[in-house]
Order: structure tokens, then sequence, then C-alpha cells
């Protein structure tokens, strides 16, 4: 089954191990749904609308990004060049799609289908004013229906402690299958300065001692 490709093997012997100064570590679960999926045509509610995100909407991607990521710790996007993200937005087998509600974006699905048979979802959010909308499972019943089109048989993502904590629940609604657990170790992104030190408060700002 398709992991993250950096997955490494943890040790085994039970107790605590210190991270090293200005790194997190996430307790992450991988999800799964095999096909088939639901058939039933997709329709966004009214005043909703989706539209791809291409090479040409690297601000609007980053701005999406942020708005609905900086909560959860999203940063993975704020990492790369303008150059390589219009790269992965080019690439045929990503597809991304923004949510537009009153001429304000406010939600971000992303997909890889790099992998044959496969699709995984990246990226799925919405901002918080239109959480408890609906709009989630109508995100994801459009995910079903691009990776229906992709000929995919099987959709998986990954999510993590730091994430909303409706996550897991949300995607076992729609029909995931937990398969996997796995620890991340990352650098904090509010000691970088590529998130603000106030967000995601759920997860505790530990600054670098000082010298």
């Amino acid at each position: 089954m398709t992991t993250d490709s950096h997955t490494q093997a943890l040790p085994t012997a039970n107790g605590y191990y210190p991270l090293a100064p200005g790194k997190l570590a996430a307790l992450t679960l991988y999800y799964e749904r095999l096909a088939p999926f639901d058939p039933k045509p997709h329709l966004w509610p009214e005043g909703v609308s989706c539209f791809r995100l291409g090479p040409d909407n690297l601000e609007q991607y980053r701005t999406l990004f942020r708005s609905i990521g900086e909560r959860w710790l999203w940063v993975s996007r704020l990492e790369i060049t303008d150059s390589e993200l219009a790269a992965v937005l080019a690439d045929p087998d990503t597809e991304a799609f923004a949510l537009e509600k009153d001429g304000a974006m406010i939600g971000l699905l992303e997909l890889d289908c790099h992998e044959k048979g496969e699709a995984e979802i990246v990226y799925v959010g919405l901002v918080e004013q239109a959480t408890g909308s609906g709009l989630g499972g109508a995100m994801m019943t459009y995910a079903f229906a691009r990776a229906t089109a992709r000929a995919a048989n099987r959709v998986w993502l990954h999510t993590c402690h730091f994430d909303s904590s409706q996550a897991s629940r949300f995607y076992e609604k729609c029909g995931f299958k937990a398969y996997q657990l796995a620890v991340e170790i990352m650098d904090d992104p509010r000691i970088s300065g590529q998130l603000r030190p106030e967000a995601a408060p759920h997860v505790p700002f530990v600054p670098l001692a000082r010298k």
C-alpha cells in the first residue's frame, strides 16, 4: 500500500524520546477508501463554484493555502519556490481546485494521481468561516468523482493530531478506513518565520532556548 515516501522506521522500545530544539512530532494516521465510489452525480450547492488552479494562479493558491492551513501548520507549499509550485500546478497528474462563494475563495482540494490506479488527496480544507456548512462533504464527493475519472480504484490521504479534532471522524464518515500510523518529525514553521508564532495555538510553541 502506498504511504508517504519519507516514512522511516522508528525505535520500537517503549519510552519517551526528546525532540531536538525547534522540532515537532506529529502522530500521523493514514486512511484509504477502495472503489467503487459513490456513483451519484456531483452538484455544488447554490452559489458555490469550483475552478482548477494552474501555474498562472500561484498567488491565489498561496493565499488559499495559508488562509486554510495556517491554523493546522500546513507548510509544505510555503517551503518551495514559485517556479517549483508552478511546476506542480502545471503537472497533468496533479489536480488542484479552489472553491469560490460570493467572490471569495473558501476551499482547497488537491489530488496527486501519479501512481497508476490511485489518487492521493494531498490537501482538502475550508477557511474557518466556511466550516460546518456541509461543503467538506461536497468536496470529498468531487474528489471521488475526479478519482473515478482517473480510473483510480483507491483513494488515500493522511491526517495528524495537529489537524482538526473532527478530521478522522469526517474521513471515516466518508468511507475511509485507517490502515497505518506514523510519526512525522518536522521543523516548527513558527520558529523559521514561515508561519506566525500564534498560528495553531493548540500546538504548544516552544521557542529555541537563548544562548
